[in-house]
């Protein structure tokens, strides 16, 4: 199966039925064969909309004729600790608390959490919780995920 046949099939089919593709994972050489692709939408994703979805991808994956033998084809959100790295995750993760790790201190320091307040094609701008905003070069960031408080 074509990576990019793969991901425009998904592709398709996810922002048909109004959610956005965030991700897609092709483990399809590897034992046990999956598919896995990642959607988003404002407000959650339930396991309704993951079950509608697949269905949705599983009709259109005959299309490609190279399609056979068994695999797993699976249909999740991101998670909570998925790494942010893209415009796109900077994006859906606008207005959210995340922790940020950097290669290179920034101000004296290598950990940093604060909410994403603005972000552009080169740095990602933080708030912290006593109102100090400090920007993160893109390339600097070694990890970014959202905050989770326990």
């Amino acid at each position: 199966m074509k990576h990019n046949e793969l991901l425009e099939i998904g592709k398709e089919v996810i922002e048909e039925k109004g959610y956005e593709l965030v991700e897609m994972d092709n483990r399809l050489k590897k034992k046990p064969p999956r598919l896995i692709y990642y959607v988003y939408r404002e407000g959650g994703v339930n396991i309704d909309d993951c079950a509608e979805i697949s269905r949705g991808i599983d009709e259109r994956l005959p299309e490609l004729k190279d399609v056979s033998g068994s695999y797993s084809l699976e249909v999740s959100s991101p998670g909570l600790d998925r790494l942010i790295k893209t415009q796109d995750d900077y994006r859906r993760n606008r207005g959210k608390k995340v922790e940020a790790h950097v290669y290179t201190k920034v101000d004296g320091k290598k950990d940093f959490i604060g909410t994403i307040v603005d972000y552009d094609e080169d740095s990602v701008l933080l708030e912290g919780e006593d109102g100090s905003k400090t920007r993160l070069s893109s390339k600097n960031i070694s990890a970014m995920r959202q905050w989770i408080d326990f």
